[in-house]
């Protein structure tokens, strides 16, 4: 009670002082302005100051709370579309890395040397295991974001390991061999590190799981997804894991360390508050969640460094207002006629710079008094503001520039990828497709078949005498013989069949929708195609003109996969057995 007394006491002498003291300010102007001997000059002068005063700090206030509203709206419009723009890159990084292990894992180079390597063959595996380090160390070379490349069987024991060689429990190896498809791990520490783990199943051509391919992917290749683009030099964009400690962040100096911070919700809207981070220190934040992991994304940015555009915009217009304060009074004092015209100057100027030109100048700037004086600091203004303006523009362009580097680099690795992904489908010599792939198709065609009860035929093609061709002209003139062959064949099928170099010298082509019936039709069109090409090859006695024919054996899916292959192979046996170029089938 005594305590609520003294406090009523102390408000009361405070508010007594301050009308004491408007009292005495009022009592020494009045004066002042009535006195007879003050001339009209002093008065003036007196009460443009006074005015020209109170209109500045008004002004000044609400600049002042204008801009900080204004930047506090830029703020929260610019923190979540950074985090977005964060969360998209990350997203884009994720999607890259499943692509890359599923592509390298369906390479033939892994999927036939693991198979031979499956095998327990000591000298055919010694082979397949050197085969397929060179391919992964070939991937390690080029993509900087994996420490190591390493197989497993589907018992989770370790096959081959390519790169910084780190310890994985066994338990860890169990877990990534039950991989069914192209995934990224969370991120767990390994050998005093964190690492995520890219996973896919390696499958052979029945599409049975053989192994699987794992990358040790380096956070540390996150942090250009975590720029923070256009927020000051202390802003910084980090990773926060769901457990709440630090993954990663710009700077790569907080990993480990825990977040002081909760994590928004999944799928709430990023929402920016002024705190205390770790340090203490004030700053402006925001976060969003990152869904794959359960991470959150955090942005912050010092305090004074968002709001530092509202102090330099105090004291600019503080500066402003009290020249204008000093030069009205100054100009009230003496002849106003004398002043209009750089006045008028300055108005035009500033409404200029305001619609936003910045290569304003006023001219007559020589005058020694203060008109001129603020003329010239203006025209240092405005050409300080055209040559950052200038600045502003060459920093767009190098930004535009850097973002054309990108899009190139994305481009060369993109024609990379399908560069990679044709050598795992394609015949090498004939452009045709390899065995793998027809497989993978035949097994495809086949439960198409099955279920919409279309008919399915098979048409194996094997060169006559081909082995005698090679020991006459050579195997150079071999390769010849077989890309023609092949071209014969593309243009006498039709675009729905698939063709394919089955292995050496015979072809299969699978012709969907086609009865026996029409696949005969169609293997004879391609025999009387082949026969009636003419091949030229290059010999030890100089340009030679050849032809050759091929034998083919058809048969019609009938229910059974070996079954079908069976009876085109034997139609083909019968057709070499019957002298050669003909075409036998097999009714099944």
């Amino acid at each position: 009670m005594a305590r609520t007394e003294s406090a009523a006491v102390m408000e009361d002498e405070r508010t007594h002082g301050d009308t004491r003291r408007r009292a005495s300010v009022r009592a020494a102007l009045m004066p002042l302005l009535r006195r007879p001997s003050v001339n009209l000059s002093s008065r003036i002068t007196l009460l443009v100051f006074l005015g020209t005063l109170l209109t500045s700090l008004v002004v000044t206030w609400i600049s002042t709370h204008s801009i900080q509203a204004f930047l506090s709206d830029r703020i929260n419009e610019k923190f979540p579309a950074t985090l977005s723009g964060a969360r998209d890159r990350l997203e884009i990084f994720y999607s890259q890395r499943r692509l890359d292990i599923a592509t390298f894992s369906r390479s033939a180079t892994v999927v036939d040397n693991l198979a031979r390597l499956r095998r327990n063959q000591p000298e055919s595996g010694r082979l397949a295991e050197e085969e397929i380090r060179k391919y992964l160390s070939y991937v390690l070379e080029r993509f900087e974001q994996y420490e190591a490349l390493f197989a497993l069987d589907p018992g989770g024991k370790l096959r081959l390991w390519v790169g910084q060689r780190a310890q994985l429990s066994h338990r860890l190896r169990q877990q990534l061999a039950q991989v069914s498809d192209a995934r990224v791990s969370h991120a767990f520490p390994i050998a005093g590190r964190r690492f995520q783990v890219a996973s896919a199943p390696i499958l052979d051509a029945r599409e049975r799981t053989i192994g699987s391919l794992h990358a040790l992917l380096r956070l540390e290749s996150l942090e250009p997804m975590l720029r923070a683009e256009g927020v000051g030099g202390g802003g910084r964009i980090f990773l926060v894991a769901a457990d709440g400690r630090y993954i990663t962040d710009s700077d790569a100096n907080a990993a480990g360390e825990p977040y002081g911070r909760p994590l928004p919700e999944s799928g709430a809207t990023p929402v920016v508050e002024n705190y205390q981070n770790d340090a203490g220190e004030s700053v402006v934040g925001s976060a969003i969640r990152f869904g794959p992991f359960g991470w959150a994304i955090v942005l912050e940015e010092p305090y004074s460094e968002a709001f530092a555009p509202v102090v330099r915009v105090i004291w600019r217009v503080l500066a402003i207002n009290l020249a204008i304060v000093t030069l009205f009074g100054l100009i009230a004092f003496q002849i106003a006629s004398s002043i209009s015209k750089p006045i008028r100057a300055l108005s035009d100027g500033v409404r200029r710079v305001s619609e936003g030109e910045t290569d304003v100048v006023i001219m007559d700037a020589s005058t020694p008094d203060e008109i001129g004086l603020l003329t010239r600091t203006f025209n240092k203004m405005t050409a300080r503001l055209h040559r950052d303006g200038l600045e502003l523009h060459r920093t767009r362009r190098e930004i535009e520039a850097a973002n054309s580097r990108l899009r190139a680099q994305n481009d060369e690795l993109q024609r990379v990828n399908e560069a990679l992904e044709e050598l795992s489908t394609t015949d090498g010599l004939t452009k045709l497709y390899n065995h793998r792939y027809f497989q993978e198709q035949l097994t495809l065609e086949i439960k198409r078949a099955e279920r919409t009860r279309d008919e399915l035929s098979l048409i194996l093609v094997d060169i006559d005498n081909f082995k005698g061709l090679n020991d006459q002209y050579g195997h150079s003139a071999g390769d010849v013989v077989l890309r023609r062959i092949a071209d014969v064949m593309k243009e006498n099928v039709r675009d729905i069949d698939l063709l394919a170099r089955y292995g050496g010298e015979e072809f299969a082509l699978l012709a969907t929708r086609t009865d026996l019936r029409g696949a005969v039709g169609l293997a004879e069109k391609i025999r009387v195609a082949v026969s009636a090409a003419t091949i030229v090859v290059e010999g030890e006695e100089g340009t030679s003109s050849l032809k050759t024919t091929v034998s083919i054996g058809v048969a019609r899916f009938g229910g059974n996969r070996r079954a079908f292959f069976n009876d085109a192979d034997r139609a083909l046996y019968r057709a070499k057995a019957s002298g050669k170029d003909c075409v036998i089938a097999e009714s099944g």
